[in-house]
C-alpha cells in the first residue's frame, strides 16, 4: 500500500480527535479565565456592598463613687452608678442611627413566688432595684450641613449641660439644680437641624417637635405637641466663644401649660473655661394662678495641664410652687485625667436651703469614670 495513501488515512481519521483534543483544551482554558473573572468582579461587587454595610459600632461609659452626706451616715456608701451603652451605625451615605440605654445602680428585676399578674401586661415584679431607660434612640438624614432630619427619642435642644451631660465630659457627678426640671430631659418625636456660617462666625440651630413631657415612648396622652427650639452663634474670638438661647412650650397631660426660656454662654480662654445658663419656665395650671420655675449657674473650670481640672460653680434654684424652697449650692471639684478615658473625680457640694424647716446639708463625692471608646 502506498505510504502516502496511508498517511492521508491516518490523518484523514484522525484529525476530528485531534481537532476535538485542541478544542477541549482551549475551552478549558478560556472557562478557567471566565471564573476568574467572575471572582474578581464577586469580590468587587462584595466590597462594594460591605461599603454600605458598616458593623453596628458600640461605645459609652461607666461610672462609680462613694458618697458622704451629712444627713445621715446610712446614705454614705458605694455607688454603682451608671453603665450606658451606645449604638451607632452608619445605615448609608446620609442615614446614621443613634441609641443609647442607661442601665443605673446596677439593676436588678425579678419575680418571686407567685407573683400577681396585672391585665393585659403579664406578671407583675416584685423586687426591683436601679433603672433601665432608653435615653436615645433616633435615626438621622444628613442632608446637607445646613439641613438635616432626625426622628426618634433625643435629648431636649436646650442650653450647655442636657446636651454635653455624659460624666466623661462634665466635671460633676451632680448636675446643676435646675438642669431638665425646666426643660424636659427627652423629647419622643422629630427635629431639624443644622449650621449656617455667618462671615466668620457660625449659627448653629435646632427645630423640634414631639409629644411632650409625661408621655412614654408608645403615646401621647393629649392632643397637643411640644415644640421646641434652640440656636447658638459660635464667634471666632479667644479659643472658644459660644452664646445661645433656647425656647420651649407644650401642654401638660394636667392641661397646665408650660412655656420655657434659656439662654447660655461658654467661654475658654488658654487653661481657663467659664459656662453659664440660665432659665425660666412659667406653668399655667387649669385652676391655680400661674408661677414660674427659675434657675441658673455659673462655672469656672481651671486646667492648668492636660491631667489636672480644678473648678468652682455657683447654682440656683427656686421651684416657687410651695413644694421646694429656693436652693443655693456651692460647689468645689478637682478632676485627674489618668488618659483621655479614664477620669477620677471629687467634689464637695454644700446646699442651703431659703426655707428653714428644710435642713441644710451637704454632699462630697469621689468617683472613677471610664469612656468606653467609640
Amino acid at each position: 500500500m502506498d505510504k502516502k495513501f496511508v498517511l492521508v488515512c491516518a490523518w484523514f481519521f484522525l484529525h476530528p480527535a485531534i481537532a476535538s483534543a485542541a478544542s477541549m483544551e482551549e475551552m478549558e482554558k478560556r472557562i478557567e479565565a471566565l471564573e476568574a473573572d467572575v471572582e474578581i468582579y464577586r469580590e468587587e461587587a462584595q466590597e462594594e456592598a460591605d461599603s454600605h454595610r458598616t458593623p453596628v459600632r458600640i461605645s459609652g461609659y461607666v461610672d462609680a463613687e462613694y458618697s458622704v452626706d451629712s444627713r445621715d451616715s446610712v446614705n454614705n456608701g458605694f455607688r454603682l452608678h451608671h453603665l450606658s451603652l451606645f449604638f451607632k451605625k452608619q445605615l448609608a451615605e446620609k442615614w446614621r442611627f443613634f441609641s443609647e440605654i442607661e442601665y443605673e445602680d446596677a439593676p436588678k428585676f425579678e419575680g418571686e413566688g407567685e407573683a400577681q399578674t396585672a391585665p393585659a401586661e403579664g406578671e407583675v415584679v416584685d423586687t426591683a432595684q436601679g433603672k433601665i431607660f432608653v435615653e436615645a434612640v433616633n435615626i438621622d438624614y444628613l442632608w446637607n450641613p445646613k439641613a438635616n432630619f432626625r426622628v426618634g427619642r433625643f435629648f431636649t435642644p436646650a442650653g450647655i449641660w442636657s446636651i454635653d451631660h455624659y460624666p466623661p465630659f462634665v466635671p460633676t457627678q451632680i448636675r446643676p439644680e435646675h438642669i431638665r426640671k425646666i426643660f424636659p430631659q427627652v423629647v419622643d418625636g422629630a427635629a431639624a437641624f443644622g449650621t449656617f456660617a455667618l462671615g466668620s462666625s457660625f449659627l448653629n440651630y435646632d427645630l423640634y417637635v414631639g409629644n411632650g413631657e409625661g408621655n412614654t415612648g408608645k403615646k401621647d396622652q393629649n392632643s397637643n405637641k411640644a415644640v421646641g427650639t434652640r440656636a447658638y452663634f459660635l464667634f471666632p474670638i479667644l479659643d472658644h466663644f459660644r452664646v445661645g438661647a433656647s425656647a420651649y412650650t407644650d401642654e401638660l397631660n394636667n392641661g397646665d401649660d408650660k412655656t420655657s426660656v434659656g439662654m447660655d454662654m461658654k467661654i475658654r480662654a488658654g487653661i481657663f473655661t467659664f459656662q453659664a445658663e440660665a432659665a425660666d419656665a412659667e406653668f399655667k395650671p387649669v385652676s391655680t394662678p400661674s408661677y414660674n420655675r427659675t434657675g441658673y449657674y455659673g462655672q469656672l473650670l481651671f486646667s492648668p495641664t492636660d491631667h489636672w481640672s480644678f473648678g468652682y460653680r455657683y447654682d440656683f434654684y427656686d421651684a416657687n410652687d410651695s413644694t421646694v424652697a429656693e436652693l443655693t449650692t456651692n460647689s468645689v471639684f478637682i478632676n485627674y485625667h489618668i488618659n483621655t478615658d479614664i477620669k477620677l473625680k471629687a467634689e464637695f457640694h454644700d446646699r442651703q436651703n431659703k426655707d428653714p424647716a428644710i435642713e441644710d446639708y451637704n454632699l462630697s463625692i469621689f468617683s472613677i469614670v471610664y469612656y468606653l471608646g467609640g
